[in-house]
């Protein structure tokens, strides 16, 4: 029987089938969450009640004796239309990883190439950030990623959900507007948020999830990015305590 955790507006569908050679949890803030709360051949899923894009953090350790050299496929198994998806998959730790966009990932099931395989050593991790760009319509998508070892054997899998149910509240949603440039940026960041009242909070973090900038300002922010490594970054715009842009920037000097 599965077990079902409460975490915020998400739903986690966790039981334990895992194949003792990878262990696969979400990655929050740095850290592995929830012990015991291992997804391996299990399903994460989530609800959605805002437009715009969404995300999910797999860690993957490996747990052999050995070092493994991993790839990544994506199995998209509901598909809608007008949404799309994106992945970044790299070793944890890495600033940059390795970003895959729809265009890049045109086939179905898709694996990542061979040039970019990862040598993960025991007890070592690698991340996986699951993108999907949601649209205004509501509706389910649902992905099956596999963790492939060598050229093409599957050793473990999760499978990612995510439910839109649009509310009354994305109308209020709509009258706000966020603007960030330049991007790409090499020196100074701007955050332009119009519509909203009081302070604007921004939270910065690299493709494989970990925070790197959170600072709270007026509705326009400069954010210097000088020292940050190239590489491609997410922003996320808060206004009293509720995200209202997420943006993916490139960072190059």
């Amino acid at each position: 029987m599965k077990k079902i955790y409460s975490l915020a507006t998400v739903v986690l569908l966790a039981c334990s089938t895992s194949f003792g050679q990878v262990e696969i949890k979400l990655w929050d803030s740095g850290t592995q969450s929830g012990v015991g709360n291992n997804l391996n051949g299990e399903e994460y899923t989530y609800v959605a009640s805002t437009n715009g894009l969404h995300h999910v953090t797999f860690n993957f350790k490996n747990m052999a004796a050995s070092s493994k050299t991993w790839k990544v496929e994506r199995y998209r198994l509901d598909d809608e239309a007008a949404w799309s998806d994106y992945l970044c998959w790299g070793i944890t730790g890495d600033p940059n990883g390795m970003c895959y966009s729809a265009q890049g990932m045109p086939t179905n099931p898709w694996t990542s190439p061979n040039a970019y395989s990862l040598t993960v050593a025991p007890n070592g991790t690698a991340n996986l950030v699951a993108y999907t760009d949601q649209v205004s319509t509501s509706g389910t998508e649902k992905y099956r990623f596999y963790l492939i070892e060598g050229q093409s054997t599957r050793v473990d899998s999760v499978d990612v959900t995510l439910t839109s149910v649009l509310a009354i509240g994305d109308q209020k949603q709509e009258e706000v507007g966020v603007s960030i440039y330049p991007n790409p940026v090499s020196n100074v960041l701007t955050v332009n948020a119009t519509g909203v009242e009081g302070t604007v909070e921004l939270k910065m973090v690299d493709v494989l999830g970990k925070v790197i900038l959170s600072e709270s300002g007026a509705p326009l922010n400069k954010v210097d990015v000088s020292n940050f490594k190239n590489g491609v970054y997410l922003v996320y715009v808060y206004n009293k305590g509720s995200l209202i842009q997420t943006k993916r920037i490139v960072i190059k000097h």
